[in-house]
């Protein structure tokens, strides 16, 4: 069972403050992944376990995430000043998760591409303040929506009529 939880996420456009603290357990000892902005200096914030957390040895970074495994768990923070100040281009996405109803799990990098279940999708651009992300493998249109508050609207369409609001975490 692969568990992650996004504590905090502050979606600004204007001036972004990236403010995201990622929870991930390694359960069964086993290796989990979690989405995160590993861009900058990503560090254990607050240790959740007795198994130690050790960089490169229990816990690490790919591309889009932070992994544990053997028993780590812990609370992790990107404290580089470069992900709080790097700019979205050109108005574009900010870093973001969702879950959609049907089981959908939504990633976005910071000025793009979307994930929906861990494929990357495609991604259109109608304005600055909307996008809509296509999983061609099942048909399924993810709407972003930038409020003109900074914050982002998530959701989806799918086959046959299915549709919903998806959740930010």
């Amino acid at each position: 069972m692969r568990t992650c939880i996004v504590l905090g996420l502050s979606l600004l456009v204007a001036a972004p403050a990236w403010a995201a603290d990622v929870t991930c357990e390694s359960k069964g000892r086993g290796r989990t992944e979690c989405p995160m902005d590993t861009q900058g200096d990503v560090q254990v914030k607050r240790q959740l376990s007795k198994s130690p957390c050790t960089e490169g040895v229990t816990w690490g970074l790919s591309k889009h995430a932070v992994w544990v495994e053997q028993g780590c768990r812990a609370v992790f923070s990107n404290a580089s000043d470069s992900a709080a100040a790097a700019p979205t281009a050109s108005g574009g996405l900010p870093l973001f998760n969702a879950t959609c109803p049907g089981g959908l799990d939504v990633h976005g990098d910071q000025g793009g591409p979307v994930y929906v279940n861990g494929k990357e999708a495609t991604l259109k651009k109608s304005n600055d303040n909307y996008y809509e992300a296509k999983d061609a493998a099942t048909g399924t249109v993810i709407s972003l929506s930038k409020n003109p508050d900074g914050s982002l609207s998530v959701s989806y369409t799918g086959r046959k009529g299915a549709n919903g609001t998806c959740q930010l975490r």
